[in-house]
């Protein structure tokens, strides 16, 4: 009897948790009652190129900036009443980055919200978490590009087709379906892959699975200690194993995820050797910029501190990384370890594509985020500036 109220009570207790991550609402039908759906032929290209199959859409090359967009034109879709959307594509590439944009009523803007990597399958995703989701929608488009900072430009595209796409009112279906995706969908690496624990990026999301799962290891020990009234060590032992369950289905989780990214970081580089996959890198321009660089301040003095601002927290870190092993730092962290110093004179900044900083020659200044420094421009092409800093006579 105990037995069967404890597992009563686990199931009770897992629906109830997937109910509040999925946030479900219990008057909601199992089912939508509206559904508005779009075959990948009803779309039209904006940018890139593409042929109808049927009714599907088969996109066959990318547009400006390396980006192919296809866009489908509503007749006013009220947002909060059709908040769930499924799409669905086939041989979508690991190395592309997909993204919903859409556009309301009497908004100029269009808004765009990264999705997860759509795979062979179904994939689904709550739009009612999104803020800018409300009031009429006239106008629904998915954009793909090669994932910014980690794949080439030039080498991410591969030949995908767009099956169909939907927009759907509430419904247990589809709320649990878009919790399904959220928690095992796959995104690419970003400078937080590193030390994120479950997704990275900052779409919204639904509730942390991190977080469910130990909610429901709380519920395996007050249950055993309740119900089945387990004490001292059997009740450890229970607590023990739940929490190593729970770990290994995350543990198994994010071994899909680190799998899928492989997947995405072989299908670039493996036909390379390790000097040519630098020639292939997504930041070539960087790379180049770094080469010519160390090229032309060769006869620098060896501890002459170089220090280093681009237009991105990306660029920088990459243009320190390939400017080793120069005495290089981060210009802005620098000034703001001591503002009142002024910097050494002989010190060198490297201002990288930051087009709010300038150099102004009647005063002799390199100013820009509120900061200035004087000395003479070494280096001026392109997106470059290099000023060896000297103090005012």
């Amino acid at each position: 009897m105990r037995k069967s109220l404890f597992a009563l009570f686990m199931l009770l207790g897992l629906g109830g948790i997937l109910g509040w991550a999925s946030g479900i609402q219990w008057s909601s039908p199992f089912l939508a009652s509206q559904v508005r759906h779009w075959d990948g032929s009803d779309f039209r290209v904006v940018m890139g190129g593409a042929a109808q199959d049927e009714t599907r859409l088969r996109i066959g090359a990318v547009g400006e900036n390396r980006t192919a967009l296809q866009s489908v034109v509503l007749n006013g879709i009220d947002a909060a009443e059709n908040p769930m959307l499924r799409y669905r594509f086939e041989q979508f590439p690991h190395t592309l980055e997909l993204s919903l944009v859409f556009r309301r009523a009497g908004v100029e803007d269009v808004t765009v919200v990264a999705l997860p990597w759509p795979g062979d399958a179904d994939a689904w995703f709550d739009l009612g978490t999104v803020p800018e989701w409300r009031g009429q929608i006239t106008e629904l488009a998915f954009a793909e590009y090669p994932t910014p900072q980690i794949v080439p430009p030039l080498q991410g595209f591969r030949p995908f087709t767009l099956v169909d796409a939907s927009l759907a009112s509430r419904s247990w279906r589809g709320d649990l379906s878009a919790l399904t995706t959220d928690w095992l969908g796959q995104w690419p690496w970003s400078q937080r892959s590193v030390h994120a624990l479950g997704r990275d990026t900052d779409t919204p999301r639904a509730q942390s699975l991190v977080l469910c799962l130990a909610l429901m290891i709380a519920l395996v020990v007050v249950g055993s200690f309740v119900i089945l009234r387990l004490r001292g060590a059997v009740l450890l032992r229970v607590g023990v194993i739940a929490a190593v369950l729970g770990w290994l289905l995350l543990d198994l989780q994010w071994e899909a995820g680190l799998r899928w990214r492989h997947a995405a970081t072989q299908s670039l580089y493996a036909e390379f050797d390790w000097p040519e996959r630098e020639l292939h890198s997504a930041d070539q321009d960087i790379i180049e910029t770094a080469h010519e660089l160390q090229r032309d301040l060769r006869d620098l003095a060896e501890n002459s501190r170089v220090l280093v601002h681009a237009g991105s927290s990306f660029a920088t870190l990459r243009m320190i990384y390939h400017l080793l092993p120069m005495n290089v730092g981060v210009l802005v962290l620098a000034a703001d370890l001591s503002p009142a110093v002024p910097l050494p004179d002989g010190s060198i900044i490297v201002v990288y594509d930051a087009p709010d900083w300038s150099y102004d020659e009647q005063q002799q200044q390199l100013q820009g985020g509120g900061l200035s420094f004087p000395g003479e421009i070494l280096i001026r092409r392109d997106r470059l500036l290099v000023l060896r800093v000297r103090s005012q006579p």
